[in-house]
């Protein structure tokens, strides 16, 4: 792999790559989490309804800053959508976080239940969000996808993280523009460490590819001035 490639294939990791901290304010800029690298933006721009709020102090100390804030949806809407940015035909996972922190000050989060749409179509039904993570693979079928949060008459709908990865046309071959996937159950096999492998080390790993590869440039730049 030359450097070429390694510059390419960062910039289409970074194409479609896509973290939504939901409630945050408009008035506050991008953030990286300290952790895992990965840039997060406010979500104003990707939805048009909805209150934002925050989790309890007690709750959000030991939750990223992601999880700190919460978009919730009053019965006032029954549909209520992120429209996210895609390219036709290709493949993404998408992945919507629920912590609900007694945000709202009722702790009625074992009775809450709503559903979830990817397009027109239903994904899941979210029950008990205190901690809960949600994730599909599809594939696009327009310059954007919406993600609604559908009210079923169990309590307000609310999310505090929205998350799109773009795939390999190669991955999951049985996704279709008609037929999408759902996770079950995702497991870490043989894993001794106490983390989850996130991006910011996928990041590192090809920078030092790309930095090796520029050594190994201006090395041979040096052997032909010497010579």
């Amino acid at each position: 792999m030359n450097c070429d490639n390694i510059l390419i294939l960062y910039a289409w990791i970074y194409a479609g790559f896509l973290s939504i901290d939901c409630g945050r304010e408009a008035n506050f800029s991008d953030y990286t989490d300290p952790k895992t690298g990965i840039v997060y933006v406010p979500d104003g721009q990707y939805v048009d309804s909805g209150e934002n709020h925050r989790i309890t102090n007690e709750k959000a100390k030991t939750k990223s800053t992601d999880l700190q804030t919460v978009r919730s949806f009053p019965p006032s809407g029954l549909r209520n959508c992120y429209t996210l940015p895609t390219r036709k035909g290709a493949k993404y996972l998408v992945r919507l976080i629920f912590v609900y922190g007694n945000y709202d000050g009722e702790d009625n989060a074992s009775i809450l239940k709503f559903d979830l749409h990817l397009g027109a179509h239903f994904w899941t039904t979210v029950e008990n969000p205190s901690d809960r993570v949600y994730e599909a693979i599809f594939m696009a079928w327009a310059r954007w996808a919406p993600v609604c949060l559908i009210n079923t008459g169990s309590g307000t709908p609310f999310v505090n993280t929205v998350e799109l990865r773009p795939l390999g046309d190669a991955l999951y071959p049985t996704v279709m523009a008609n037929q999408s996937m759902s996770k079950r159950v995702r497991c870490s096999l043989g894993e001794t460490k106490s983390y989850i492998t996130r991006f910011i080390f996928l990041r590192s790993c090809l920078l030092c590819y790309y930095f090796v590869f520029l050594f190994s440039f201006l090395r041979g730049v040096g052997a032909i001035l010497i010579h």
